[in-house]
């Protein structure tokens, strides 16, 4: 049977339903058709599902690898490539328009989130197709953008505040320091498989294009990164317990809703890289060519 795919936008995002995902059997059915309702529509919804740390992993592994955590978050101790995101809505810097890591020479390719436990109101997450956003830049900006790389820094308010809670902030501190200097990234990029073109800078991380004054850098950036912000190329999700997001992190950026204080929200998340040459019969590309 195919997939049960309900669109939430013409844009973005739709809900896969009628699946139990924790099934190895249903993933090896459906791998290939999941993998294409994720490229065609950036981000993917499941609900009610019961998710242990090893089944979330290996759903994850469906469309790329998961690896050892290599943000700030803590790890799951069931599982290093799992990390715990717990807040209660305070400021963490998610409720920021971003993609994940885009300071790494080779982001992830995309994300897989579960909710565990979530408000009964508040805490949505929206996500914006930068594909769209792209496609809706004149022509003539377009052609100067692709000329232009820009700088990405991790070392934002949020996440410093979030290493200084640590016992061994000074150490991690340095450590992330040494093996994360701020690094350049093309402004526009070509998704390696649906060879659409996406605009990749974002307001958390991007921090200023090369090439141009401080003020025409400024004013650039300002205006790229606001086109996360248009309503007609978003979709907003309300999660539930047992709710699943697997989302494309090279064609969309996300932004966590801080609105449920003092009310607890815990997901677990895997950032999913990317594959080996030989998997799924594809050839190996580097990712946009990142960090050349």
């Amino acid at each position: 049977m195919p997939l049960h795919i309900e669109d939430l936008t013409p844009a973005i995002g739709s809900v896969i339903g009628d699946i139990d995902i924790a099934d190895a059997a249903v993933l090896d059915r459906h791998g290939a058709a999941l993998r294409k309702a994720l490229l065609d529509r950036q981000v993917i919804f499941f609900r009610g599902q019961n998710l242990s740390p090893a089944a979330q992993v290996r759903l994850a592994t469906v469309f790329g690898q998961a690896r050892p955590l290599s943000s700030t978050f803590p790890s799951h101790p069931d599982d290093p490539c799992l990390e715990i995101l717990e807040s209660k809505g305070r400021r963490t810097g998610t409720d920021v328009w971003h993609a994940d890591m885009t300071w790494q020479t080779s982001p992830p390719i995309a994300a897989c989130l579960f909710a565990v436990e979530v408000p009964r109101t508040g805490g949505d997450t929206l996500w914006a197709s930068m594909t769209a956003a792209h496609d809706a830049i004149d022509p003539q900006l377009r052609a100067y953008l692709a000329s232009l790389q820009a700088v990405h820094n991790w070392e934002t308010p949020e996440l410093l505040e979030s290493l200084r809670s640590k016992r061994d902030a000074p150490e991690q501190y340095a450590r992330m320091r040494d093996a994360y200097p701020p690094i350049a990234h093309p402004v526009i990029v070509t998704h390696p498989e649906t060879d659409r073109q996406i605009l990749y800078v974002n307001e958390f991380y991007t921090t200023e294009l090369l090439g141009v004054t401080r003020s025409e850098s400024d004013a650039l950036l300002r205006h790229l990164t606001s086109l996360a912000h248009v309503p007609e190329w978003q979709v907003r999700f309300r999660w539930e317990p047992g709710s699943v997001a697997i989302w494309d992190n090279r064609s969309t950026q996300h932004y966590a809703v801080n609105d449920y204080h003092p009310t607890r929200r815990l997901m677990h998340r895997v950032a999913i890289h990317g594959r080996a040459a030989s998997d799924h019969g594809s050839t190996e590309r580097r990712q946009f060519g990142l960090g050349a």
